[in-house]
Protein backbone atom coordinates (compact mmCIF):
# COMPACT_ATOMS: atom_id res chain seq x y z
CA UNK A 1 0.00 0.00 0.00
CA UNK A 2 0.88 3.61 -0.65
CA UNK A 3 1.19 6.07 2.00
CA UNK A 4 -0.12 9.92 0.98
CA UNK A 5 3.58 10.85 1.01
CA UNK A 6 4.80 8.42 -1.38
CA UNK A 7 1.11 9.23 -3.91
CA UNK A 8 1.89 13.07 -3.40
CA UNK A 9 5.55 12.73 -4.53
CA UNK A 10 4.64 10.71 -7.45
CA UNK A 11 2.23 13.16 -8.29
CA UNK A 12 4.79 15.67 -8.00
CA UNK A 13 7.15 14.19 -10.13
CA UNK A 14 4.50 13.67 -12.63
CA UNK A 15 3.78 17.26 -12.70
CA UNK A 16 0.83 17.51 -11.54
CA UNK A 17 1.22 20.13 -9.22
CA UNK A 18 -2.00 20.70 -8.35
CA UNK A 19 -3.23 16.76 -7.16
CA UNK A 20 0.09 16.62 -5.12
CA UNK A 21 -1.02 19.61 -3.39
CA UNK A 22 -4.20 18.83 -2.52
CA UNK A 23 -2.54 15.81 -0.63
CA UNK A 24 0.50 18.20 0.56
CA UNK A 25 -1.74 20.89 2.03
CA UNK A 26 -3.55 18.26 4.29
CA UNK A 27 -0.15 17.04 6.01
CA UNK A 28 0.14 18.75 9.64
CA UNK A 29 3.30 17.19 10.77
CA UNK A 30 6.15 18.89 9.87
CA UNK A 31 4.81 22.09 8.35
CA UNK A 32 4.18 24.78 9.62
CA UNK A 33 0.29 26.88 9.72
CA UNK A 34 2.19 29.26 6.98
CA UNK A 35 3.51 26.48 5.12
CA UNK A 36 0.18 24.93 4.89
CA UNK A 37 -1.38 28.19 3.85
CA UNK A 38 0.88 28.78 1.38
CA UNK A 39 -0.01 25.03 -0.32
CA UNK A 40 -3.76 25.36 0.26
CA UNK A 41 -3.52 29.04 -1.40
CA UNK A 42 -0.99 27.23 -4.64
CA UNK A 43 -3.55 24.28 -4.44
CA UNK A 44 -6.73 26.47 -4.99
CA UNK A 45 -5.48 28.60 -7.36
CA UNK A 46 -4.65 25.78 -9.48
CA UNK A 47 -8.12 24.45 -9.25
CA UNK A 48 -10.01 28.14 -10.34
CA UNK A 49 -9.94 30.25 -7.48
CA UNK A 50 -6.65 32.46 -8.51
CA UNK A 51 -9.05 35.13 -9.18
CA UNK A 52 -10.05 35.65 -5.84
CA UNK A 53 -6.89 35.54 -4.57
CA UNK A 54 -6.12 37.87 -7.18
CA UNK A 55 -8.38 40.50 -5.76
CA UNK A 56 -7.27 39.92 -2.58
CA UNK A 57 -3.64 40.84 -3.79
CA UNK A 58 -2.06 37.86 -3.31
CA UNK A 59 1.14 37.32 -5.96
CA UNK A 60 -0.60 33.69 -6.46
CA UNK A 61 2.28 33.17 -8.96
CA UNK A 62 5.09 33.62 -6.53
CA UNK A 63 2.58 31.68 -4.09
CA UNK A 64 2.75 28.38 -6.36
CA UNK A 65 6.67 28.60 -6.39
CA UNK A 66 7.10 29.04 -2.89
CA UNK A 67 4.92 26.02 -2.38
CA UNK A 68 7.18 24.33 -4.99
CA UNK A 69 10.22 25.69 -3.03
CA UNK A 70 8.45 24.13 0.12
CA UNK A 71 7.75 20.50 -1.37
CA UNK A 72 11.05 20.59 -2.39
CA UNK A 73 13.25 21.69 0.40
CA UNK A 74 10.95 19.28 2.97
CA UNK A 75 11.57 16.03 0.92
CA UNK A 76 14.92 16.86 -0.32
CA UNK A 77 14.18 16.67 -4.20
Amino acid sequence: MHSKTNKALSLFSSGDLAGALKIFKTFRIGLTADERRILQIAQESLTGKESFYQSLQLNTEAIKQEAIQIIKQKYSL
